[in-house]
């Protein structure tokens, strides 16, 4: 038996200030947590920066991206990364439709870890390989506060309802007009209870902004801030609400809400999604709904979406039940951060990670050469994927070298120039035409006037 160099390659967003980026250093801590040897590559500078230098160090890799990023993936990492490695893709997805250009590439991968049992159901429509969960480990630190990103969100006397949410990950996904609007059924302008929507990159998204802040207009007790702020900082924000909330169509995780049941908030969340993996009517509050398809569709998400639709009487009522009975709330949220705390801890889910990995090492050669029939044409398909991607990322900057667009450009030119002779020539052609139909039509004409004389 081959004794192999145990560890794990990890190429992701591993310095990115957004979800991806996050979540592939939960996972880097979870793994450290049982010291298991990491080589890290950083996916953002594989794509950006020509000069980086990366290794395939151990057998196994963890490519941990978004399903957009394999349209590119297979063009701008190096092949080695397939020879001779068993390669698993970390991957979530929200909506139970996957548009089928984003699966092409994904049989090419050994094998999915994913986070919940909604996403291995839509990935087992189209995936033949192993999926395994393994979900987001969530523990919340909580530092001092930022005094530059200190800001009043909320207001001391108030019961504060806090939601979180990316204009980047869809504002469609997020859901938070249903939210308002369930929040406005409930308490109308009630002075003693208040909603603060935190988002981020409303520069980018401007018109649902300006969507959003007009939906509040005419309400005093809903805030919005569009802000920016660091890691500590959000964890801060969660732990000063009194309860969080997400109406969301879709979650592959949720992140958000497994953070705040960690810190001991009552949650509401829609009852569909990766959220269920360890949401329940013990720890939380459950909206119900209807599965539908998208009403607006977005540049992530396309009309053939599948997902939920939460149930606005239903909304209000967890709301309300939220607000007013804060035995039962306080209970829940009990439940909820001794859940979080012992099934999604560092350790419980770097424990899966190496038991998955000790499973691979000592079966290495049975997963690699005998997974299924084809695993030899799927490892010779990634490397001629690749290899090909290069070829013609090659090719489109080899036409940006100066002295290879002067020479298309007179290839181009004499091309022209010969089209142009070409037609000059059909036009002479078709000019001299009905000359020589005159000409024939005299001597016809004369022809048979001779004859009538003869005759």
């Amino acid at each position: 038996m081959h004794n192999y160099k145990q560890g794990i390659n990890i190429i992701g967003y591993t310095k990115g200030s957004f979800g991806l980026g996050e979540a592939v250093r939960l996972n880097i801590k979870a793994a450290k947590k049982h010291n298991i040897p990491l080589s890290l590559i950083d996916y953002n500078e594989v794509k950006n920066n020509p000069k980086y230098q990366y290794s395939f160090e151990y057998p196994v890799n963890l490519v941990q991206i978004s399903l957009q990023d394999l349209k590119s993936f297979f063009g701008v990492i190096n092949p080695d990364l397939f020879k001779g490695k068993y390669t698993i893709l970390f991957l979530v997805w929200e909506s139970e439709y996957i548009a089928p250009e984003l699966l092409e590439n994904l049989n090419l991968f050994n094998e999915i870890w994913t986070t919940s049992h909604y996403c291995k159901s839509i990935f087992q429509k189209t995936y033949n390989n192993p999926i395994i969960i393994v979900p987001h480990p969530v523990e919340v630190a909580l530092d001092t506060a930022d005094k530059k990103n200190t800001i009043a969100f909320f207001d001391e006397k108030k019961f504060s309802f806090l939601f979180i949410f990316s204009y980047h990950s869809s504002i469609e996904r997020k859901n938070p007009f249903f939210l308002i609007e369930a929040f406005k059924t409930a308490f109308g302008n009630n002075a003693n209870v208040e909603l603060v929507i935190k988002t981020v990159g409303g520069d980018h998204y401007r018109k649902s902004r300006q969507q959003l802040q007009k939906c509040i207009s005419n309400t005093k007790n809903i805030k919005i801030f569009d802000i920016e702020l660091d890691k500590n900082n959000v964890n801060q924000l969660i732990n000063n609400c009194n309860a969080y909330v997400s109406m969301h169509h879709s979650e592959g995780f949720g992140l958000t809400l497994a953070e705040a049941m960690f810190l001991g908030k009552p949650t509401i969340a829609t009852n569909y999604s990766g959220n269920t993996e360890f949401m329940n009517d013990n720890n939380s509050y459950l909206i119900d709904f209807q599965v539908g398809h998208i009403e607006n569709p977005d540049k992530n998400f396309c009309a053939k979406t599948i997902w939920a639709n939460p149930k606005l009487s239903s909304a209000v009522d967890k709301l309300i039940e939220v607000y007013e009975n804060p035995s039962l709330r306080n209970s829940k949220a009990n439940h909820a951060s001794l859940y979080i705390k012992e099934k999604l801890s560092f350790y419980a889910i770097g424990m899966l990670i190496k038991e998955r990995l000790n499973y691979l090492y000592a079966n290495f050669e049975n997963v690699t050469a005998g997974q299924n029939q084809n695993a030899y044409f799927i490892n010779q398909l990634q490397l001629v994927k690749a290899e090909n991607t290069q070829l013609q990322k090659e090719i489109r900057r080899m036409k940006k070298n100066i002295i290879i667009r002067f020479i298309l450009f007179l290839k181009n030119s004499i091309r022209k120039i010969k089209l142009s002779i070409k037609n000059s020539s059909v036009k002479k052609k078709e000019y001299k035409m009905p000359e020589l139909i005159f000409q024939n039509s005299i001597t016809s004409n004369q022809n048979k006037k001779d004859r009538k004389e003869v005759a």
